[in-house]
């Protein structure tokens, strides 16, 4: 038997909240709150105090947004990938509350340690990109994942990509210990 919630999450699927409705309500949103937040289409004067131009605002978040729910692609890759990326936000969450759980009464932050900042924001940005490779399709039907995937494993053995990859790493390496810093103070003049 069929419950309930079951029965109204099948009718709103069948009726295109998550293909129309959702899609529009998270792309406008976003888009609104990034053209307040910058205010890039300019700011006007409300009772003596500079606020960003809403009305242009709310207008174009609700252009954009109509666009990207036109396009079911997109709204296609949307539906595939944020399920993707809130597991990776949960696992981040599971992350966080395992290292505070070992720091005993301590507050856990990243602000006093920058390297878990640093690293864990770059982890996060690799698995977005991943994720996005992932779910988007190429021409051929696979995904640019696969596509990338697979050339890697093909290329691999031959040796051209692993000398490249430590050609490469070689050179970031010298420019970094020639540019580094010292550790001593200097004088200059």
């Amino acid at each position: 038997m069929v419950s309930p919630l079951g029965i109204a999450m099948n009718f709103l699927e069948k009726f295109g909240f998550f293909d129309v409705v959702l899609p529009f309500l998270l792309v406008f949103t976003l888009v609104f709150a990034i053209l307040e937040k910058t205010k890039i289409l300019g700011t006007e004067k409300v009772k003596g105090e500079v606020v960003p131009r809403r009305s242009i605002n709310s207008m174009a978040a609700f252009a954009i947004a109509m666009f990207v729910t036109a396009a079911s692609q997109i709204v296609e890759i949307l539906k595939q990938a944020l399920p993707m990326i809130i597991l990776v936000l949960i696992a981040l969450i599971s992350f966080m509350m395992l290292a505070g759980s070992l720091l005993g009464s301590k507050e856990f932050s990243f602000e006093k340690n920058r390297g878990w900042k640093i690293f864990l924001t770059v982890v996060l940005f690799i698995s977005i990109v991943l994720i996005f490779m992932g779910v988007i399709k190429h021409e051929s039907g696979d995904t640019w994942l696969k596509i990338v995937w697979d050339y890697i494993v093909e290329n691999w053995a031959s040796g051209p990509l692993i000398s490249s990859i430590i050609f490469l790493a070689v050179i970031i390496l010298v420019i970094y210990f020639v540019v580094k810093p010292s550790g001593g103070k200097t004088e200059t003049g």
